[in-house]
């Protein structure tokens, strides 16, 4: 098995200074981040302090820790043109801050019509709502190949783009630097969760090349509900997606380990690291 390279997102962890940052990711096992500047360091990012989190991100990685994204985390079809005006230049600060810091990757979901509330809305997969998305993401190529970054775009079941198809179908109009996050979890719905194993491989089979960070986490169903749980206890089994990754010849991409903090991320981290001895 390849030695996997393991993360959290930043802003799960209980100490964002770069200094609790390294000694947690040191105690914890864990190589890298996802990090989202705005929910971490709030107050350099409300200054627009890029000399301050440039200084940050550098004292991360010379104590070690890999930035495996910078998450931008932004609603590309919200309806108010001002907020998405504003959000836009927050996705263009973390790319020039992932210039600056040979970091070369940013990212986000799609995002749903619902505006902030990015949940299901019945006109989400509409051919209105895709070219919503693309428009608002072939404003940022110019930047984008400017910084010589990628920009990862995440499926989600309930959001714009939302299955392997319409990944494909948007990244092939977007060009190369746009590239992709597999988050199996978010794939599924109370539908589809059983059918999780043809899921992976089908994604894969589509994205492979362009799949640059895996997030992974688990969950129950209780009803239709997805209740979240650790790695080791949910209905996706992650043995089998770590021997289908290694088969596929993926297990060097990142992993970032989702909607976990405290204890319940230690052990999960610990689980991946027992699987992949």
């Amino acid at each position: 098995m390849t030695t996997l390279k393991i993360g959290a997102r930043g802003h799960d962890l209980i100490d964002q200074t770069p200094e609790g940052i390294i000694a947690y990711a040191r105690q914890a096992g864990i190589d890298g981040l996802q990090l989202a500047v705005h929910r971490s360091w709030v107050e350099a990012w409300q200054a627009r302090d890029i000399d301050t989190m440039v200084a940050n991100i550098q004292q991360l990685q010379q104590g070690g820790i890999s930035i495996f994204l910078l998450a931008s985390y932004f609603n590309p079809a919200h309806s108010d043109t001002d907020f998405l005006k504003s959000e836009m230049e927050r996705v263009r600060f973390n790319i020039e801050l992932a210039r600056r810091c040979n970091v070369g990757v940013v990212g986000s979901e799609t995002g749903s019509l619902n505006d902030n509330d990015w949940t299901w809305h019945p006109d989400n997969h509409s051919a209105a709502s895709f070219k919503k998305v693309e428009r608002t993401f072939e404003q940022l190529k110019p930047e984008l190949e400017q910084a010589g970054c990628d920009f990862l775009v995440e499926a989600v079941k309930d959001h714009i783009i939302y299955d392997a198809n319409c990944l494909a179908s948007l990244n092939t109009r977007l060009g190369d630097n746009f590239k992709v996050t597999l988050d199996l979890a978010n794939l599924l719905d109370a539908d589809n969760a059983g059918n999780w194993r043809e899921i992976l491989v089908d994604f894969l089979s589509q994205h492979g090349e362009r799949i640059r960070l895996f997030h992974f986490k688990n969950f129950i169903l209780q009803g239709r509900d997805k209740i979240p749980t650790s790695l080791e206890h949910g209905l996706i089994d992650y043995v089998e997606v770590l021997a289908v990754l290694e088969q596929s010849q993926l297990a060097h991409i990142p992993i970032i380990v989702e909607e976990l903090t405290g204890d319940p991320l230690l052990e999960s981290v610990a689980y991946l690291r027992r699987l992949s001895q």
